[in-house]
């Protein structure tokens, strides 16, 4: 049997998104936790077939203090075992991390339990015996997946960080370019010489690295959608620094 998360069920979707895994520098972790000794041989041996860093643990104390929430990869969880269950150990799980996927294996799992876990994030369900075909498949595909949403992540911090940069003008300059305000529209909104306004946007793309407005856009709009990923959308009503000419850095 296999479970698959319904799309309801994660915010986005991995299944029905395209990612890029090319810019990989490090292989991604597997963490397999499972207390019975043949089904972790047979992760060791699997997992030497793909380009994947096995962390493999008989228990679920020992993974959940080793796990590693910056490290792309994701968790092959077993949904019984004595010191603590899969579901028991999901919900700590994702106290350290919401988007690391998880897939559950078992061979005792109802439907209940398998809709539990899937609210809990997990993002497949396999049961036992595993088919080694399915196993590496999935792995492939969601180690993949979570490489992609780390680049993402990372590419957010550094938007973030060049936003920070940005004095108070700048920052209402850019927000009339995601408005899609002309030059003279700027100009006016904000009370400016239109030439001001071309000087400051030289300086926002400057301090964002970005080559062309389309870029830039897409840049900062991306960023600004992650709810609590960075500070809220910087307002045109907010008081331009004093003293900040068109001239200054």
């Amino acid at each position: 049997m296999r479970a698959t998360c319904p799309r309801s069920w994660i915010v986005s979707s991995p299944r029905h998104r395209e990612f890029d895994g090319r810019r990989v520098t490090r292989a991604p972790a597997v963490y397999v936790v499972d207390d019975d000794q043949s089904t972790r041989d047979l992760f060791r041996l699997l997992l030497k077939m793909i380009d994947v860093e096995a962390a493999i643990y008989a228990l679920p104390s020992d993974f959940i203090a080793a796990f590693d929430p910056d490290r792309p990869g994701c968790v092959v969880l077993d949904l019984l075992m004595p010191e603590s269950n899969g579901v028991e150990t999901l919900t700590r799980l994702r106290a350290q991390s919401s988007t690391v996927p998880v897939v559950m294996i078992s061979g005792h799992g109802d439907l209940a339990t398998v809709v539990r876990c899937m609210k809990l994030g997990a993002v497949e369900f396999l049961e036992k015996p595993l088919n080694k075909e399915l196993v590496l498949e999935t792995i492939r595909y969601w180690t993949r997946w979570d490489t992609a949403s780390h680049q993402v992540q990372q590419q957010h911090k550094v938007t973030l960080a060049r936003l920070e940069k940005l004095s108070s003008r700048e920052r209402q300059v850019l927000e009339c370019v995601l408005d899609g305000m002309s030059n003279k529209e700027t100009a006016r909104h904000l009370g400016v010489s239109p030439k001001a306004v071309e000087l400051y946007r030289a300086k926002v793309m400057h301090k964002m690295e970005a080559t062309n407005i389309v870029t830039l856009v897409v840049q900062v709009a991306g960023c600004l959608k992650r709810d609590g990923r960075i500070a809220p959308r910087p307002s045109c009503f907010e008081p331009a620094d004093q003293g900040d000419p068109a001239g200054g850095a």
